[in-house]
Parts: structure tokens; C-alpha cells; sequence
């Protein structure tokens, strides 16, 4: 396989961050059940950041996200 053709895949968490992210800064979000349950947050910069999804914080960070894209 050449390198071209890995960049179309879909962008998958292998390693998770164990780091609290600054809520204000996350823009989306992704659920991934594989490889490994995860959330993949995207920042206001487009940087993909994978953590885990039982922390007590990804879940506010995702109701944050959430209430922004319905006040819209």
C-alpha cells in the first residue's frame, strides 16, 4: 500500500489523550467504537484529539458542543 492511499482513511483513535482539553477551544466531536471506545474532538485549529469517552469531562464537553450547534 502506498502512503496516498492511507490518508483517505477515516481517521481513527489509536492513542487517547489522558489530558482535560480546554472545552472553550473544542468546535466538534466524533463517537468511535473502534478500535477503541473513544470521542475524537476537533479544536477550533482543525487538531483531531482523541480521549477516553467515560471521563467524567467528555461528557460536559459534549453537552457544551451540543448546546452550541442547537443555539445556532
Amino acid at each position: 500500500g502506498s502512503a496516498s492511499s492511507q490518508s483517505m482513511r477515516k481517521f481513527n483513535c489509536l492513542t487517547l489523550s489522558t489530558k482535560q482539553l480546554n472545552i472553550r477551544s473544542l468546535v466538534s466531536y466524533e463517537k468511535q467504537q473502534v478500535p477503541t471506545d473513544a470521542i475524537m474532538f476537533i479544536t477550533a485549529g482543525g487538531v483531531r484529539i482523541c480521549v477516553r469517552a467515560d471521563q467524567r469531562w467528555v461528557q460536559s464537553a459534549i453537552k457544551r458542543i451540543d448546546q452550541r450547534r442547537a443555539a445556532k
